[in-house]
């Protein structure tokens, strides 16, 4: 797929690291085509970590998730790989203890607070891009399928 939609959480915005992020992202082969800044209520927190809610850690990803600024932000790929793919590598594991050198969560401290979140797959990618973007901005990106 030519695209991927990723978060860039509070910590990554309040330790003043967008910059690197949006660094580290482009320099795989990914050009940010869209992104905006929003505040997130628990309702939101839930629609993108639904799978998360029954683990032990998600009372806490809630209130961070809503203790400040998130950015949204969809890439395109500027080569053939699949954007959704690179985005995860540069994103990084979950956990910051084992992410890798030069990943997004590498730059984290737990698994909550760990800078980034981005899309798993094509489905999930339209799913996130409709909740998050209004028709508008979705028209004004004329995203193909």
């Amino acid at each position: 797929m030519k695209y991927s939609f990723g978060v860039l959480k509070p910590d990554c915005i309040k330790l003043n690291l967008v910059d690197r992020a949006i660094e580290l992202v482009c320099s795989r082969g990914l050009r940010i085509i869209f992104s905006k800044k929003v505040m997130l209520k628990p309702i939101d927190v839930e629609f993108l970590y639904s799978r998360c809610r029954q683990l032990s850690f998600f009372e806490n990803l809630l209130k961070f998730m809503t203790s400040g600024e998130i950015m949204v932000y969809i890439t395109e790929s500027t080569d053939s790989n699949c954007a959704i793919r690179t985005l995860n590598s540069v994103t990084g594991h979950t956990n910051p203890v084992e992410a890798k050198p030069d990943t997004l969560r590498s730059m984290g401290k737990n698994v909550c607070e760990n800078i980034a979140h981005s899309t798993a797959d094509e489905q999930t990618f339209w799913s996130e891009v409709r909740y998050f973007l209004t028709k508008e901005e979705i028209k004004t990106l004329r995203l193909e399928s």
